[in-house]
């Protein structure tokens, strides 16, 4: 009867024991659900940003991931996409579309229509990238001109190579068709500069003259000197620090 009474008493102790316990692994799932996203997820959401003010391009390469919720896509050369409503994901050669969701690392795909995000790497850091595809070279003037109508000046500083980090080639490597990686310095236009000369010009040319100071300057003598602004049109090519040259590789 003693043995009965004692086992009683044990279990009366234990049952608040394990209710206790059970609270604080409740607690504890509770906060680790509601904790704020790591720093990584933070980064990984940051850098899906397309580059701003980028026409959609078409590109083609080997899948190394792609996520359906961001509809961000990684080729295995590091090059980075994101798709929209308008881009489309083709099948090389036979060119069919390919459902998003049979996408998987390892398809080689053409991508049309998509928003370049670029390549991150410790070169291309805080420089401005642009995205496109050879149309043809100018070897003598080492001006590359691009299917979009721009074009890009490589001049003897540029480093120019395959892939983001294979071996250096030359201008006279390039061929119609190369999809390129253009890395370019940040330039702002020396407004106040040109501003000065200008002044310094008109008050020279009064004292030639012998006229009477005039009270403005018309806006096209005030910026007669050639702007650094980057443009990317044809006739002001971009000077290019970097420029990586993907090329897609036939399958025997």
């Amino acid at each position: 009867m003693h043995h009965h009474i004692r086992v009683l008493a044990i279990l009366l102790m234990a049952l608040p024991l394990a209710a206790a316990c059970a609270r604080g692994a409740k607690s504890q799932r509770v906060s680790e659900a509601s904790s704020p996203p790591s720093q990584s997820a933070m980064a990984t959401s940051t850098e899906a940003a397309a580059i701003p003010g980028h026409p959609p391009v078409t590109t083609t390469g080997v899948v190394a991931k792609f996520d359906p919720a961001t509809r961000v896509l990684v080729f295995q050369d590091g090059r980075t996409v994101k798709l929209t409503d308008q881009s489309q994901v083709l099948q090389p050669k036979v060119l069919q579309p390919v459902d998003l969701g049979t996408i998987k690392a390892g398809d080689r795909v053409v991508v049309q229509n998509a928003l370049p995000i670029g390549v991150k790497s410790a070169s291309t850091r805080g420089k401005r990238q642009r995205m496109a595809t050879v149309a043809s070279v100018d070897q003598q003037n080492q001006i590359v001109r691009m299917t979009d109508g721009s074009a890009v000046h490589v001049t003897p500083s540029t480093n120019l190579h395959r892939g983001t980090d294979g071996p250096a080639i030359v201008v006279a490597d390039l061929r119609p068709g190369d999809e390129l990686v253009i890395v370019m310095e940040e330039v702002t236009p020396a407004t106040g500069a040109r501003a000065t000369t200008g002044a310094q010009a008109t008050t020279g040319a009064q004292a030639t003259t012998g006229g009477q100071p005039t009270t403005g300057t018309r806006p096209e003598e005030a910026s007669a000197l050639p702007s650094r602004v980057v443009t990317g049109a044809p006739s002001d090519p971009s000077d290019a620090t970097e420029l990586m040259v993907f090329r897609e590789v036939q399958a025997p």
